[in-house]
């Protein structure tokens, strides 16, 4: 529980400062509008853990994307590596701003702060605003601690890197200036430095810093540590790597910045710098490639340590091999153990991940797992929902480059999971989106990539459709091929019959689909759901040939292509209620749709894998299911 009188004296300092600012709610039980399915984008991670072991992350989010108003920031718990993490909170802010960076830390007395970044946009009544605030809790053990109100740290700039406790006490911690300042007369120009407390938090002031030139600056986000002889080390990123600064009074003077060997060239990203329990330096960054342009991504996250006071690096461990991560953070357990967070594709579908790794100190120095508790690539949450600045974008450049309605061949995508797609996403297993467009959830023409479906955003992966659009456009240079997916995992054939609402919602999607293209074919996958009973196994043939005749129909398609595919032979003969499965008789069924119904071909499964889960099919065999439906399909074409 938080002490009336110490947290009275926490907030007294910003009392006046507040008191100009909006202030943001602390929502420990966010509802239905925060929901993973709602968040558009994340990233930007930070890690704690408390002295009982229980881990705090932190990030921010929102609908469109970094910089918007509107975006807030999330915090999640979990009470150790393995166990399952909380439905996160919020810290929202009042209409007109934005909220970002948040960053948790446990300071001296085991308390626990989440500093983060507020801006309020100008208005007729009041001009923008922007600071760094915080909450805190004096019980960061408990999964549902008190928290205080959030309260103003430091004007006009961003506190981006945990503080550090100096030689004296004094917390000290790296702070980026983005605003115009009281102390700017003390600042001199340089935004790139240092605010400290001399009173365990109560108040906190510009300290000094040094300035990063105009051609390398970028967001001066910097990372801190003390060297053994008591100088200060600050890690600064750039737009072209890292670059450092070191200070031998304190913090108050800073030397001019240098690049670091063996980083001057990198993606301009922070990196996250700290001491050891071992006395070694650990500092996480990319150990990416140059690309065609000279560039550097923000590739290949990795764990470096250094020996001699961060002069020479000499071990590494990578720890993520995926493009599209970045932003680590770290700290590091009484046992040795070392929590490094980082984010994953902070806009890509399928990704959206705030992720962890926890490693040891062994690790890093073997360049590979040897510790037995070691764990990489843990997912801490993930969103899903479509629509945020890229997913714009992208459409907007479609919308711009149409191809003629007659040169665009419509398929509709329908059925359940294994037609949505459960493939796990796979770097190395890309297609190419060369002349493939997908149909959005805004109902919109966008670039044709996995995944194709959300029917069930936290399962969509690699579907069968994608192989099947490229090898339709290979097979014809002059088109482009438009995917329209409307599958649904879990769905029995009878929301898919003419009435049902599956079949309705279809209708609606391919019609507005085909303003802009034509409809050349149709594929279905289904029949797990109606392999639990006889009656609807034996009645499947025919209630499905009924859907096929009623959707061609009603989409004034005439005899158009209709392609399925039998069902998984991996499938169990039994139901998970123990009794018999009757998905044989569907495959059946299934294979004898063409004796009675014109123009339509079934697709063998035969040779198969599932992905472990023996319901779905794993990504290599979607990918050649996928390209046998597009054999299907150009026969029936020809």
């Amino acid at each position: 529980m938080l002490s009336q009188f110490l947290l009275s004296l926490l907030l007294a300092a910003s009392v006046a400062a507040a008191a100009d600012f909006p202030i943001a709610k602390v929502i420990t039980s966010p509802g239905p509008d925060y929901d993973e399915t709602k968040r558009r984008w994340q990233g930007i991670p930070g890690i704690e853990r408390a002295a009982n072991g229980r881990l705090w992350s932190t990030w921010y989010t929102g609908d469109i994307g970094e910089g918007a108003i509107g975006n807030y920031a999330m915090s999640a718990t979990c009470a150790d590596v393995g166990q399952r993490w909380s439905k996160p909170m919020a810290i929202q802010g009042p209409e007109g701003t934005r909220i970002g960076d948040p960053l948790p830390w446990i300071d001296p007395k085991g308390r626990l702060w989440i500093f983060y970044a507020q801006y309020s946009e100008k208005t007729e009544a009041a001009p923008s605003t922007r600071a760094t605030f915080a909450i805190r809790t004096d019980d960061p053990g408990n999964a549902t601690p008190k928290w205080s109100d959030p309260f103003v740290v430091v004007t006009d700039g961003i506190l981006f890197g945990k503080p550090i406790i100096r030689n004296d006490g004094a917390w000290v911690a790296p702070f980026f200036v983005n605003g115009k300042p009281d102390w700017s007369e003390a600042m001199a120009g340089k935004e790139t430095g240092t605010v400290i407390s001399t009173d365990e938090g109560a108040s906190w002031k510009w300290l000094g810093g040094t300035h990063v030139p105009k051609d390398l600056l970028n967001f001066s986000e910097a990372t801190l540590a003390q060297r053994k002889d008591g100088s200060l080390w600050m890690v600064i990123r750039t737009l072209v790597g890292l670059v450092e600064s070191t200070s031998a009074d304190g913090g108050l003077t800073w030397s001019a910045v240098k690049p670091i060997p063996g980083f001057e060239k990198g993606p301009s990203t922070r990196a996250c710098m700290r001491r050891l329990a071992s006395g070694a330096f650990m500092l996480v960054y990319h150990d990416a490639p140059p690309n065609k342009t000279g560039g550097f991504g923000r590739a290949q996250i990795t764990a470096w340590l250094s020996d001699d006071e961060g002069r020479t690096w000499p071990h590494k461990l990578l720890l993520d091999e995926h493009t599209r991560v970045s932003y680590p953070d770290a700290t590091q357990a009484p046992d040795g153990r070392i929590f490094i967070t980082y984010d994953w594709g902070r806009y890509a579908q399928g990704e959206k991940s705030i992720m962890l790794s926890v490693i040891r100190e062994e690790d890093i120095r073997a360049g590979k797992i040897v510790s037995k508790d070691a764990k990489l690539k843990i997912i801490t949450n993930q969103c899903y929902a479509y629509g945020n600045h890229p997913d714009l974008r992208d459409e907007e450049k479609v919308a711009a480059s149409m191809p003629a309605k007659e040169k665009f061949h419509l398929y509709l995508l329908i059925g359940q999971s294994n037609m949505a797609g459960r493939g796990v996403m796979d770097d190395a297993q890309t297609v190419s989106k060369l002349r493939l467009l997908k149909f959005s959830q805004r109902n919109a023409w966008a670039p044709g990539v996995d995944p194709l479906h959300t029917d069930k955003p936290a399962a969509a992966g690699v579907g069968l459709g994608t192989s099947f659009a490229r090898a339709m456009a290979d097979a014809d240079k002059e088109i482009t091929v438009g995917l329209i997916p409307c599958a649904v995992g879990g769905t029995p054939l009878q929301r898919w019959q003419k009435g049902g609402d599956l079949y309705e919602q279809a209708l609606v999607r391919v019609r507005l689909a085909m303003k802009d293209g034509t409809l050349k074919g149709i594929l279905w996958h289904q029949g797990e759901g109606d392999s639990g009973k006889e009656e609807t196994a034996r009645s499947y043939g025919a209630r499905l040939s009924q859907m096929i005749t009623d959707l061609r129909a009603d989409l004034g398609a005439g005899d158009v292509p209709f392609v399925a595919g039998r069902l998984g032979e991996f499938l169990s003969p039994t139901t998970r209620e123990g009794k018999p499965s009757f998905w044989p008789v569907v495959n059946e069924q299934l294979t004898a749709i063409p004796q009675t119904v014109p123009n339509t071909a079934i697709v063998d499964s035969a040779g198969l894998k599932d992905k472990g889960d023996g319901v779905h099919f794993d990504t290599p065999s979607l990918r050649e299911f996928g390209r046998r439906y597009a054999k299907a399909m150009q026969q029936l074409q020809k």
